[in-house]
C-alpha cells in the first residue's frame, strides 16, 4: 500500500509538475499569439501604406509628365516668339539719330555710320552690342562729307572704341512716314 501511495503520489506530482508546464507553454503560446497578431497588423499597416505611396508615386508621374508636355508646349511657343521677335528685328527700319540740331543756313544732310567693336567685345550680352557693331546712323547737319564726319569724330572721341564708318549724303525723304509707320 505504501508502493500505491508512493505511486499516486509520484503521478500527482509529475501531473502538478506537467500541469505547471502546460500553463507555462499556454503563456508563452499566448505571448507568441499576441505578437503574431500585433506583427500582422504592422503587416497591414505597411501594406496600406505601400499601396497609399503606389498610388501618389503614380499620380506624380502623370503629373510630371503633364508638366513636361506644358514644358515642352512652352518652349515651342517661346522659339515661335523667339522667331516672330527676330523677324521684327530685322523688318525694323533702321533708326536715325540726331547729332546735334545746330544747323547753319548752307548746311545738306549727312548720314554718318558710327561703330563700335569694343562693346560687344567686353560684354556680348550687353543689348546694344550688336546695334553698335553693326553701326549706329546719325543725321548730321554740314557743308560737306569730311565736316560731318569731324562732327562725329568731336562727339565720340571723348570714348574709346567709336569709330565713323561711314558719311553719305541723304537722298530719301528722311521726314516722310514709312509705310509700315502709315499703315499701323
Amino acid at each position: 500500500m505504501m508502493i500505491n501511495f508512493i505511486i499516486v503520489l509520484a503521478i500527482v506530482a509529475i501531473g502538478a509538475c506537467l500541469g505547471n508546464i502546460l500553463m507555462s507553454v499556454e503563456q508563452r503560446v499566448s505571448q507568441a499569439r499576441q505578437r503574431v497578431r500585433g506583427v500582422r497588423s504592422n503587416l497591414d499597416k505597411l501594406d496600406a501604406t505601400i499601396h497609399r505611396l503606389h498610388r501618389e508615386e503614380e499620380t506624380l508621374h502623370a503629373e510630371i509628365e503633364e508638366l513636361t508636355r506644358e514644358m515642352v508646349e512652352l518652349r515651342r511657343k517661346q522659339v515661335e516668339v523667339q522667331q516672330r521677335v527676330t523677324e521684327a528685328q530685322s523688318k525694323r527700319r533702321p533708326q536715325i539719330l540726331i547729332l546735334t540740331d545746330r544747323r547753319n543756313p548752307g548746311d545738306k544732310e549727312w548720314l554718318v555710320t558710327v561703330v563700335n567693336q569694343q562693346i560687344g567685345e567686353i560684354d556680348a550680352a550687353h543689348p546694344l552690342a550688336v546695334e553698335w557693331a553693326r553701326g549706329r546712323q546719325y543725321l548730321v547737319w554740314a557743308e560737306s562729307d569730311r565736316e560731318a564726319g569731324e562732327r562725329a569724330n568731336r562727339r565720340f572721341s571723348a570714348r574709346p572704341g567709336y569709330q565713323v564708318k561711314s558719311v553719305t549724303a541723304v537722298k530719301d525723304d528722311l521726314y516722310s512716314a514709312s509705310p509700315a509707320q502709315s499703315a499701323a
